[in-house]
């Protein structure tokens, strides 16, 4: 025991040397194993007494320990053995651990790092906010207005067709619909060449639709009149069919569009002309055959009347004349005259007169 009349300085000589003792004791019982040793015993063998572990040597000399200066230490008479081995282990495990020391707080820094910095990458990934839905703008319209889809799609309108009797095929601008009654839808908006053909004829219009409306056509497919005049007669012809005039040159045939060719071969005169009839209505064709050209020559000056009419002296040279018939008179200025029938045609008429013979 430390007596009472002891300085404070040897009570923390004291104190620091059994620290180290308990040190040493924790640093030795961390090598202890739990493993029991083997015995070899017999039943009637009494076990050999325990021999006490030998001290431990005390090095002659020993470096300093860390950060702990070396101080003088009062040891009791009554424990110095113990006392000096808990000096000596110290000592002996200085060195040691001033060599691993650095390297124990290096790896404890990175284990603490690599903790410390996991635990904060769980937590932001954890806590991160769900991205926010991104709002469209809907741009708002205003009643009445059309959106900007509808603004971009072009007019249209349809068409309403019906016919009696029903069943007449619809062309559209040349393209085929369907039968009457039919409705077509999405026609762009203006004028449209409308086409209706049936077995009772055909019908031709001309429709204007509207935007977002329906136009309407109803008609009726029934025959109408063709009257043909001309200057001239004529065989008219369809189709390689005569069509037959009654005594007002007219005929009554389907409605819709006929190819008719006029036909007169006397005068060589043929031409083709293309008509519309509407149901119920006449529809006229007049026929102008182009003119022809007449010429009159004479073996001396003479006066050239053309249907009593003066038109000039010969030599007379392409004279613009209408086809058919006229009379024609040649009158020579010593007087006399010669009077002819002439029949014009396509081809160019040609007349020469000779005073010196006689009339024939």
């Amino acid at each position: 025991m430390v007596s009472n009349d002891s300085s404070p300085d040897q009570h923390d000589n004291v104190i620091s040397a059994g620290r180290a003792a308990a040190s040493w004791a924790r640093a030795r019982r961390a090598a202890w194993t739990d493993v029991p040793l083997a015995v070899h015993t017999t039943a009637r063998e009494s076990p050999p007494p325990r021999t006490p572990p030998a001290p431990l040597p005390i090095p002659a000399a020993a470096a300093p320990l860390p950060h702990h200066p070396t101080l003088p230490v009062a040891i009791p008479d009554s424990e110095p053995a113990a006392a000096e081995r808990a000096v000596a282990l110290l000592r002996t495990l200085a060195a040691p651990a001033r060599q691993w020391l650095p390297r124990a707080a290096a790896a404890a820094a990175v284990i603490a790092v690599v903790v410390v910095g996991g635990r904060y990458l769980w937590n932001a990934v954890a806590n991160r906010p769900a991205p926010a839905a991104v709002a469209v703008p809907v741009a708002a319209v205003a009643p009445g207005r059309p959106s900007a889809a509808a603004a971009k799609r072009k007019p249209a309108g349809a068409l309403r067709v019906t016919s009696s009797p029903a069943g007449a095929q619809v062309f559209v601008d040349g393209k085929a619909h369907g039968v009457t009654p039919l409705t077509i839808a999405d026609l762009s908006v203006g004028r449209h060449a409308v086409e209706l053909k049936s077995d009772a004829g055909n019908v031709q219009r001309t429709v204007t639709v509207a935007a977002d409306k329906t136009a309407e056509m109803d008609e009726s497919i029934f025959s109408g009149w063709l009257a043909v005049y001309s200057p001239i007669e004529v065989a008219v012809t369809e189709g390689g069919r005569a069509l037959l005039m009654d005594d007002r040159h007219q005929v009554m045939l389907p409605p819709g569009r006929h190819l008719l060719r006029l036909l007169n071969r006397g005068l060589a005169y043929d031409s083709v002309h293309q008509v519309d009839l509407k149901p119920g209505e006449v529809t006229t064709l007049t026929v102008a055959p182009p003119p022809s050209t007449m010429t009159v020559t004479a073996n001396e000056a003479a006066e050239v009347w053309v249907d009593g009419a003066r038109v000039g002296e010969t030599p007379l040279n392409a004279l613009s004349v209408s086809l058919g018939s006229h009379d024609l008179v040649v009158k020579r200025a010593a007087g006399g005259e010669r009077r002819f029938s002439a029949t014009v045609t396509v081809n160019p008429f040609t007349l020469h007169v000779d005073f010196s013979r006689p009339a024939g």
